[in-house]
């Protein structure tokens, strides 16, 4: 079949590669002049279904208010206040019931897993090409906090491996905690989680690809579908027209407005995201990416001379003092931690994710017979894309795919 995946990030470009190996022909449409520009740019680089938990869990409305009315200093909420977004609060809202937390994130859990064991069990794309490595990540904690008897019941259920640390054991296993002003009591290992740079990665990817014969169309973006019937004729940009067998929709936030104009109303909103990247030489790297949960801030090295710090959830679009505020807090969280990042000034990064009310995306079928949805996967796009394009090959392919697809279906909310 002939078919154009709309969007170069890296769902779209291992949705890509994952359909020429089945013998299609690929197109793959971006607006950007370079792949992963977007949410994959400068994300946090960890592969970690350890912590893949749903967003939308019980009590984090109280959090989201108090932010509202800046009592509080949790998720920030930023104008435009548009309808969309008041209804994309209150399915957030919904999704937020502890039944339905629950069943969410064991379907993140289950995607996220899924795709780990692809993108690491894969041999195609070398590791050191997006400084892979499959190390293992570090849940951390302070004092009056440990691993929530839910998550750990559902790393149980889904036979995840972790173990829990203590203050000497977190030393032992990272051992540049020593020289950290921030103390971690407690962690949660998740050995079989991994890093690497989701950039590098869609790169490689993307000149994977083309080796393989894919048509790849840079400054290119998809202005509208054309359709007859219950089917997508044609892909339109804003260069020329591409008559096609099949689309797959993998462009992220953007994904939201093309479909639009044919009359989907996909509940995807923009939630950003900061990242700030120090390039060395340090005196030594961490030896595998972590988390600190109570600061919602994650980090890793991308090999030898780079380390990353991400955390934070504005929705919305923030306004510039925001933006130095919250770099402000990441850099001295980063000096905290890792004293050696000090020397070197980093690199900043503002991304939106593509945030879904229950943070599962859309993977499957759409309301046209020949249009594909591999979009809205948050702040888990790097985890979920090995095996969600998997997921869109099976099913193209007209083969069941190894995991139940049905939390991702697209008319879930209606």
């Amino acid at each position: 079949m002939r078919i154009v995946v709309v969007g170069a990030g890296i769902a779209g470009t291992v949705t890509g590669l994952a359909l020429l190996r089945e013998g299609h022909e690929v197109h793959i449409l971006e607006g950007a002049d370079a792949a992963a520009c977007g949410a994959s740019h400068a994300n946090a680089g960890l592969v970690s279904p350890g912590h893949c938990f749903s967003w939308a869990e019980p009590g984090v409305m109280k959090m989201v208010v108090k932010s509202a009315l800046g009592i509080g200093d949790g998720i920030g909420i930023y104008q435009p206040w548009s309808p969309a977004l008041i209804k994309w609060g209150l399915m957030f809202n919904r999704q937020s019931k502890r039944e339905r937390w629950l069943a969410n994130s064991r379907a993140a859990l289950a995607l996220s897993a899924y795709s780990r064991d692809q993108l690491f069990g894969q041999s195609t794309i070398p590791r050191d090409s997006y400084d892979g490595k499959h190390t293992g990540i570090l849940y951390l904690y302070g004092s009056d906090e440990s691993l929530g008897a839910d998550d750990a019941e559902l790393l149980s259920q889904a036979g995840e491996a972790f173990q829990s640390l203590n203050a000497d054991e977190v030393l032992e296993c990272e051992p540049m905690f020593q020289s950290s002003t921030i103390r971690f009591d407690r962690a949660i290992y998740s050995p079989n989680d991994g890093t690497g740079d989701a950039a590098r990665y869609a790169a490689a990817a993307l000149k994977e690809a083309v080796k393989l014969g894919a048509q790849v169309h840079l400054s290119e973006p998809a202005v509208c579908l054309e359709q007859s019937g219950s089917r997508i004729t044609a892909v339109v940009s804003n260069k020329r027209r591409y008559d096609t067998d099949a689309v797959v929709i993998a462009s992220g936030l953007w994904s939201r407005g093309l479909l639009s104009r044919i009359g989907y109303n996909l509940p995807i909103h923009g939630v950003t995201g900061y990242s700030v990247t120090y390039k060395g030489p340090f005196s030594g790297v961490p030896k595998a990416g972590a988390v600190s949960i109570p600061h919602k801030i994650a980090w890793t090295a991308f090999g030898e001379d780079r380390i990353r710090f991400t955390g934070f959830a504005d929705i919305g679009i923030p306004h510039r003092k925001r933006i130095e505020q919250q770099f402000d807090a990441l850099t001295r969280f980063a000096s905290s931690v890792l004293p050696d990042v000090k020397r070197f000034e980093p690199s900043k990064w503002v991304g939106q994710r593509p945030m879904t009310p229950d943070n599962l995306p859309f993977l499957g079928r759409g309301k046209h017979e020949n249009l594909w949805l591999n979009c809205g996967h948050g702040a888990m796009g790097w985890t979920m894309a090995c095996g969600s394009a998997r997921i869109i090959a099976d099913l193209i392919g007209g083969r069941i795919p190894q995991i139940d697809v049905t939390p991702y279906r697209l008319d879930r909310f209606s």
